[in-house]
């Protein structure tokens, strides 16, 4: 056995003594507030439980209402959020708004180094292209996308 699971293999066994002593010399008044405690302290962690499974109840609940919204109410429910996010982001720190610009860059690195050749080529064309391309440019571009079997990439040619 390591040293130090016998080290503290041995605190537990000499607090658990002297816990044995306490409750020897202790009178039924202590006992029984004790008890008391004990069942106090029981309750505050069913109590505790009950609001864990509250929680997760609700979640689910929330969950499923969620999949049950309206396209309408969700692109509402999605501008509220982002009002909440912009306005909780301009209170924040310039520490806080660098960690969030942390964060995203690496997400987004993370998922890039994850994803498929043609889907890093169509994040680079995608990103290369003004949204209202001159016709001159969709004339000459509509061949290369079609010979790189890019079809997704298609509908940045048209207007």
């Amino acid at each position: 056995m390591p040293p130090k699971t016998r080290k503290l293999l041995g605190r537990c066994t000499a607090a658990a003594s002297a816990a044995r002593a306490a409750r020897a010399s202790e009178t039924p008044e202590q006992t029984s507030l004790l008890l008391s405690r004990m069942a106090s302290s029981s309750a505050a962690c069913l109590s505790t439980e009950r609001v864990a499974a509250r929680t997760k109840r609700l979640a689910s609940t929330m969950s499923a209402r969620h999949a049950r919204l309206s396209v309408e109410e969700r692109s509402l429910q999605n501008s509220q959020d982002a009002t909440t996010k912009a306005c909780s982001r301009s209170l924040e720190s310039p520490e806080q708004t660098t960690s969030h610009h942390l964060r995203n860059t690496w997400a987004t690195a993370a998922s890039r180094a994850s994803e498929q050749p043609q889907e890093t080529a169509h994040h680079l064309i995608r990103n290369a292209y003004p949204p209202h391309l001159p016709e001159p440019y969709k004339a000459l571009h509509r061949p290369l996308f079609i010979s790189l079997e890019m079809p997704a990439l298609l509908h940045l040619l048209e207007p």
